[in-house]
């Protein structure tokens, strides 16, 4: 008797153990799979971006739960979490109809019934987000509000009939889900660039309106949960070429590597930028098949001119070549170009 109640309390222990495990292991699971995007507006480090494959595990990893909701409306989603400890809060969740990629987000917290309590969340999450992002301003309205380069966000308090207060924060996506403009150093919703010119670049380049690039060239293209491409391929001349693709950790391009399935030739490519996100330097070294390197190219970029978005319009190009068994030569080209965007007038 002693013994089987001794092996029912053993297995009891060892199931609530078992149970432990795999809800550890599920948690570590649901973190795993939210990327931080430095690129892109964010809600207590979950990018708030992309489709509901990127976001919903984002948004889990931060601790917000889905909610079913019977009179949902298609496109919109619904969470609710703690937001920045404020417990029981709802968020709501907006995405485009065209692209499927999260456009807005609004989180609520409330309402509150006594004015203390209020007045005290109220202050509490304005310093955490002042902090995170710097000081709002003051809108007409009442409410508060700062835009960044990525985005925007709002505070707003809604006075309910019965006294109650209620405080919202709104997040509106202004930053492109796909970073392939961003690898090319530019800025905003580019639509397209026409380089006069062009030394490490395609004369004309086209852009959708998610910012991924147009290009038959980049196939088998593969891109991480925050819209960063990591690997692609290209073809020259019958021959395949596998290209990776490395970020630093700002999200800016670091290093590509191209390797030639046919020769066994490697172009490595490394990119330098400045505190405000601009490619200053590209240095490419060529590799043969017994690793040796064969050819260098270094390009630094003396920006003139810059248009409303921040992005280069004109600049000197100052490039160094070296072929193995040469001198290295120097030479400068001035390079121009003409950007449009999707959303300018």
């Amino acid at each position: 008797m002693a013994i089987s109640l001794f092996l029912l309390i053993f297995a009891a222990v060892m199931n609530r153990i078992a149970l432990l495990v795999v809800s550890f292991m599920t948690s570590l699971m649901v973190c795993a799979q939210a990327i931080y995007d430095p690129k892109c507006i964010t809600m207590m480090d979950a990018p708030l971006e992309g489709t509901d494959s990127a976001f919903i595990p984002a948004l889990k990893s931060v601790g917000f739960v889905p909610v079913e909701n019977d009179d949902e409306e298609e496109g919109t989603y619904h969470f609710t979490g703690d937001f920045y400890g404020i417990k029981d809060a709802r968020l709501e969740v907006t995405v485009n109809d065209k692209t499927k990629l999260l456009s807005e987000a609004t989180v609520t917290c409330g309402p509150y019934r006594t004015r203390e309590l209020y007045e005290r969340n109220q202050k509490y999450l304005l310093g955490k987000l002042q902090r995170e992002w710097g000081n709002f301003k003051a809108k007409g309205d009442g409410s508060l509000y700062i835009l960044t380069e990525y985005g925007y966000i709002r505070q707003s308090v809604t006075l309910h009939e019965n006294g109650a207060h209620s405080i919202s924060y709104y997040y509106l996506n202004m930053a492109p889900y796909y970073k392939d403009a961003s690898n090319m150093g530019l800025k905003g919703f580019v639509q397209e660039v026409i380089t006069e010119n062009p030394v490490a670049e395609n004369p004309i380049e086209h852009f959708d309106e998610t910012g991924k690039i147009e290009s038959a060239e980049l196939t088998e293209r593969k891109y991480n949960q925050v819209g960063y491409l990591i690997s692609a391929t290209t073809t020259e001349g019958g021959e395949k070429k596998l290209i990776a693709y490395e970020y630093n950790d700002e999200g800016n391009l670091k290093r590509t590597i191209q390797t030639n399935t046919v020769s066994g030739l490697k172009l490595v490519t490394e990119y330098k930028w400045n505190d405000d996100g601009e490619m200053v330097q590209q240095s490419q070294k060529a590799f043969d098949k017994t690793n040796e390197c064969i050819m260098s190219v270094t390009m630094k970029y003396d920006i003139q001119e810059r248009d409303d978005n921040d992005n280069w319009t004109k600049t000197n190009l100052h490039i160094t070549n070296w072929l193995k068994g040469q001198r290295a030569q120097t030479m400068e080209v001035v390079q121009t170009r003409t950007i449009s965007y999707w959303d300018e007038d």
